[in-house]
């Protein structure tokens, strides 16, 4: 499994909805729909700022962008970008690798 960072807006809706139910627990949603697919939630945060929300899952890329698919559908959310974890290593030597073959415009 893999981590995900993801992160977004919600939409005039959403906050009008936070308005009706200011106590409404936003996290358990997520961890919900994230476990009734197989991936897990590890954090949510409300935002301050740019964006609205921070969320950290452990998964697929494919069920994470099936959260972001069903939460989009919803129109609750506006925007949403994900984020993965990665290891730079390997990616470091394959450049290093394709460096050695760099040929500068003559």
């Amino acid at each position: 499994m893999k981590t995900f960072i993801v992160f977004g807006t919600y939409t005039a809706m959403a906050l009008k909805g936070f308005i009706s139910n200011p106590a409404q627990d936003r996290k358990a949603a997520v961890e919900k729909m994230s476990a009734s697919i197989g991936s897990h939630l590890l954090d949510f945060r409300l935002t301050r700022g740019k964006f609205d929300f921070v969320a950290t899952l452990t998964g697929t890329a494919d069920q994470i962008v099936a959260l972001k698919i069903a939460v989009l559908s919803t129109g609750a959310i506006g925007e949403m970008h994900i984020l993965e974890e990665m290891e730079i290593t390997d990616s470091a030597i394959m450049a290093a690798k394709a460096l050695r073959e760099y040929q500068p415009p003559q």
